[in-house]
C-alpha cells in the first residue's frame, strides 16, 4: 500500500510539474510575441552615446548632449531629416536639428542632440515634408 502512495504521488507531481511547464511555455510564447511585435515597429530612443551599440540607454538625462537613435522596420529613403524637440508641458517646438543620411539606412544615431532645458520632451525624426518617422519621450533633469 505504501509503495502504491508514493506512485500515485509521484504521479500527481509529475503532471503538477508537467502543467507548470506548459503553462510556462505558453506565457513564454506570448512574451515572444509581444516583443516582435515591438521590434517590428519604428522606434525613436536615446542613450548616452553609440559606439558600435548603445552606451547608457535611457529616457532619463542631465541637461547637455543626448544622442538619439531611430531604428526602422524599413529603409528611411530620404537623405536628410529633422530631429524636432517639443516641449511636452507647453507643446512648444524647443528646438529642429537637421541631419543628412543615406536612404538605405535603417538604424541611425544622430549625436550630440543638445538639451540645455529641464523638463519632458518630445523628440520626433520628421521628414522634410513634416512626415513623423518616429516619436519618443525624454526627461532632462
Amino acid at each position: 500500500m505504501k509503495n502504491l502512495f508514493n506512485t500515485k504521488t509521484k504521479f500527481i507531481v509529475y503532471l503538477v510539474l508537467l502543467a507548470g511547464i506548459l503553462s510556462g511555455c505558453s506565457k513564454l510564447n506570448k512574451v515572444k510575441e509581444i516583443t516582435e511585435k515591438i521590434s517590428n515597429e519604428d522606434k525613436l530612443y536615446f542613450c548616452e552615446r553609440y559606439v558600435s551599440s548603445e552606451i547608457g540607454e535611457s529616457d532619463k538625462f542631465k541637461a547637455g548632449k543626448v544622442t538619439v537613435m531611430v531604428k526602422l522596420k524599413k529603409a528611411i529613403g530620404v537623405s536628410s531629416v529633422d530631429i524636432n524637440i517639443t516641449n511636452l508641458e507647453t507643446g512648444k517646438v524647443v528646438d529642429t536639428v537637421p541631419f543628412t543620411v543615406q536612404p538605405s539606412w535603417d538604424y541611425i544615431h544622430f549625436d550630440d542632440v543638445e538639451f540645455n532645458q529641464t523638463g519632458k520632451f518630445k523628440v520626433s525624426c520628421l521628414k522634410k515634408d513634416g512626415t513623423v518617422l518616429a516619436s519618443g519621450e525624454v526627461e532632462i533633469i
